[in-house]
């Protein structure tokens, strides 16, 4: 009994230092500033479930709008995600936690953090039960750090078209031109050879 409990420990032992250093969650990076509470409204780790209509000005399109610009120009990443999954765990008495699983695609400003893996879960706060019909839709991420939170930033999630993604692409090398954007873009998540 003594040998398969030694042998069952060390196979853990295996695993866990087989598995560092290969990366994990997203993270914010280490110097990140506190997330304020000016920024509760854009970062609340929701979903706008319909691509923005950038004219337009009936009332809820202004509000979309004026928050997809907050989101852009406050975050610290905006990121192209892929749904994989969405899912709901209920509790007695609690009310619902809402899932999506995403695989990071290609970051539009600024950069990953080192070592984050490309599938995320993310926690997404609505009232309302996410769309089965996510999955496989491409969403932008906007994500601000939250360093001290758990998890330590704070993100919200919109479906997009290629409108949405052709007007941001242009307004972040329009920023970059104007020296107005630090950062790098990258193309994916994954490691370079």
């Amino acid at each position: 009994m003594g040998l398969l409990v030694g042998l069952l420990v060390g196979l853990v032992g295996l695993g866990a230092v087989g598995c560092r250093g290969r990366g994990g969650a997203l993270e914010a990076p280490a110097g990140a500033v506190a997330f304020e509470g000016r920024y509760n409204a854009a970062f609340d780790d929701g979903i706008t479930t319909v691509p923005v209509r950038m004219v337009g000005r009936a009332p809820g399109d202004v509000l979309d709008q004026r928050l997809f610009g907050e989101r852009l120009g406050y975050a610290h990443m905006v990121v192209l995600v892929e749904v994989e999954e969405v899912w709901e765990r209920r509790r007695p008495g609690k009310a619902p936690e809402r899932f999506v699983s995403v695989r990071l695609g290609e970051v539009l400003v600024h950069e990953l953090p080192k070592k984050t893996l490309p599938a995320q879960t993310l926690v997404v706060r609505t009232g309302d039960p996410l769309p089965p019909d996510l999955r496989g839709q491409r969403l932008l991420m906007f994500v601000r750090w939250a360093p001290g939170q758990r998890p330590s930033y704070r993100h919200h999630l919109m479906v997009v078209d290629d409108e949405v993604v052709a007007l941001v692409r242009a307004m972040v090398r329009h920023a970059q031109g104007a020296g107005q954007l630090g950062g790098r873009r990258q193309k994916s998540p994954r490691k370079k050879k």
